[in-house]
């Protein structure tokens, strides 16, 4: 009596496990390739509000001291600079990948066209989509979450 029982299981061997290993090679290339598009206008704008706010924390000591001694003419001009922020914030490249509910961007930073004041200069945002919303910044996202999308599909 044979003491060794093979377990019911599927082995594919040859040709059809050459074609399987091709089909999932094809698969992953054609995600890394495939989902590589341009950025909405609307994330861009969602972006750039991110990290307008993100740069302007530095300010904020600044008017809390304006306000408190009620400096008029310093908080104006403070004030200002924090609204100016948006419009100093340019991308290099900005490139978005994935789909559905998530969405991921790489993102190429300048601030008046020099590396940005905080943190690095090429960065990754994970924005989910609703049909309510739109699009909707939900965190800083990995290198790895970026240029291998499908897996958290």
């Amino acid at each position: 009596m044979d003491k060794h029982k093979r377990g019911s299981g599927l082995v594919v061997t040859g040709k059809p496990a050459v074609a399987i290993l091709a089909m999932i090679g094809i698969f992953i290339l054609w995600r890394l390739l495939a989902t590589y598009d341009t950025v909405a206008p609307e994330i861009e704008e969602k972006l750039r509000f991110t990290l307008s706010a993100e740069y302007a924390r530095s300010l904020l000591p600044r008017i809390q001291e304006e306000v408190a001694s009620k400096d008029e003419e310093g908080l104006r001009k403070s004030t200002e600079e924090l609204h100016a922020y948006t419009k100093k914030i340019s991308f290099a490249s900005l490139r978005r990948r994935g789909g559905g509910d998530n969405v991921y961007v790489r993102a190429e930073i300048l601030v008046d066209g020099k590396s940005p004041p905080v943190g690095k200069s090429v960065r990754y945002f994970q924005f989910s989509h609703s049909y309510l919303l739109g699009y909707v910044y939900t965190q800083e996202a990995f290198a790895l979450e970026y240029y291998l999308p499908f897996f958290g599909d």
